[in-house]
């Protein structure tokens, strides 16, 4: 299996990015220093510089908690330019294929980046969404109607060509 023979100093950017998510979701990450030995515990060998290159990708921040500490945060949500800016980004560099099947969405991805870009189409709070599930390299949409479905499609489409 050829993830099996890849080198152990180098993950691929989605299993990173993947685990990054994981990660901030669940539990607190109070800095970059932190995420960065959460990741090498997870046999994730990273340097700071790559860390923060994702971070910046994912759209994360660090916001106050109850006690004013600090942690990591995914907050595409709060910025609707730069979530679809962040939507765009992931589709450009993860998208392999898409295709409507009546209300439903189904995307490819590359290997183990299904993740980061569900969850930058989450962050871009489509209304015509209901739901999405990922999976390693596949993720589905659930529309709320057949015309919700074309109109995100017809979205979609133009923002993955770059033409948008």
């Amino acid at each position: 299996m050829a993830t099996a023979a890849r080198s152990s100093n180098g993950p691929t950017k989605g299993e990173r990015q993947r685990t990054i998510l994981e990660l901030v979701r669940g539990r607190v990450v109070r800095t970059q220093d932190e995420l960065v030995d959460a990741l090498r515990e997870r046999s994730l060998d990273v340097t700071q510089a790559t860390v923060s290159r994702d971070i910046r990708e994912l759209g994360l921040v660090r916001v106050h908690d109850s006690e004013g500490a600090r942690y990591m945060s995914p907050v595409a949500e709060l910025d609707a330019e730069s979530a679809l800016e962040r939507l765009r980004n992931a589709l450009h560099e993860h998208l392999r294929s898409m295709e409507f099947i009546d209300l439903l969405g189904v995307m490819h991805t590359l290997p183990g980046c299904a993740m980061v870009v569900a969850a930058a189409i989450d962050g871009a709070r489509f209304e015509e969404i209901a739901g999405t599930i990922a999976g390693d390299d596949t993720i589905l949409m659930v529309t709320r109607s057949r015309p919700a479905a074309q109109r995100l499609s017809m979205r979609l489409r133009a923002m993955a060509s770059r033409e948008e």
